[in-house]
């Protein structure tokens, strides 16, 4: 898309213009725009632009050759993809692109937002139809108007104020357009989570020094897991949350997505970085998050209480 077409998505111009070359499926090396609204390279996302550089292709369903993503997105627009066909969708979170490979094909334009360096890693950069840039989830200067729906996925929760992004997406929409958004559940035992005991600790460590780490120890923590923590607990609901809770990692063994020890152990060394360097971590009730909506004025609300996915139509 050229710079004349792109720039009418936009309230501002963008501190800096960065071209980079990308090749999208095979289609041939070219020259890519990416619209760098933050200009400085500190952000608190930092963590996530070094996972998922280091793991791009990883989540990626082309690549890996699952449909684990799919499968996501699908519960993630509830099971409606129709709500995405040809619209102008801005996707803020978009990482490596685990879903913006499927945007690009489903809606018309795709505005995708990271404030991190995966940004630069996107595997669909290079899509005719795609505008990358780069800005905070409470600063894209985007043009509501221009706006048929917001995507918004792994992202709130990771935010300084969880509720105050949610409340933002609906800025960024046309009236009557749709937002689509999860985050975290707070559960009544969340407190209790392991994770959230060792975080304090493990967000102080350099993210591509702790992704060092759990490459090493990932791996055989899962053996031991899974050759001696799991027979000693039933196989119920119960007893794998109390596995989890022992040995406190990502655990991808018992998908049925994957049957390569490679591909799970490249997953639980993922999502365990994920689990631990992020700065922030601020998960919420259903009923703080259904507030919050109601406060917006959102209508059409609906909420998979399972997934803590939501769906809404902006006032």
């Amino acid at each position: 898309m050229s710079s004349q077409d792109a720039f009418k998505y936009f309230m501002r111009a963008p501190v800096e213009l960065k071209t980079i070359t990308a090749s999208f499926r095979e289609s041939g090396r070219a020259s890519v725009e990416i619209y760098d609204f933050i200009g400085t390279s500190e952000h608190y996302s930092k963590s996530f632009g070094s996972q998922w550089t280091r793991y791009r292709n990883v989540q990626i369903d082309r690549f890996n050759g699952t449909n684990a993503s799919y499968n996501h997105l699908l519960a993630f627009v509830q099971g409606n993809l129709s709500v995405l066909d040809r619209t102008v969708c801005l996707e803020i979170g978009s990482g490596a692109g685990r879903f913006t490979d499927y945007l690009v094909d489903l809606c018309k334009t795709v505005i995708t937002v990271d404030p991190s360096p995966a940004l630069f890693a996107n595997v669909a950069l290079g899509a005719p139809n795609l505008v990358p840039c780069r800005a905070d989830l409470f600063d894209i200067p985007v043009c509501r108007r221009e706006v048929d729906v917001v995507f918004c996925r792994g992202v709130i929760q990771h935010t300084a104020n969880p509720r105050r992004a949610i409340a933002k997406l609906f800025d960024y929409v046309r009236p009557g357009g749709v937002v689509l958004f999860d985050v975290y559940p707070l559960k009544w035992y969340t407190p209790f989570v392991t994770k959230y005991w060792l975080r304090p600790l493990t967000r102080q460590v350099d993210p591509e020094r702790f992704t060092v780490w759990a490459e090493k120890w990932v791996p055989r923590l899962l053996r031991f897991k899974k050759d001696f923590v799991n027979r000693m607990l039933p196989a119920s609901k119960v007893g794998v949350n109390f596995s989890n809770q022992i040995v406190p990692i990502a655990d991808f063994s018992r998908s049925t997505e994957f049957h390569a020890w490679e591909q799970i152990v490249q997953w639980s060394v993922l999502d365990t970085v994920d689990m631990y360097t992020p700065r922030y971590d601020r998960p919420l009730t259903f009923g703080a998050i259904t507030r919050v909506l109601q406060e917006t004025g959102a209508r059409g609300i609906q909420a998979n209480r399972s997934t803590f996915c939501f769906k809404a139509v902006a006032p």
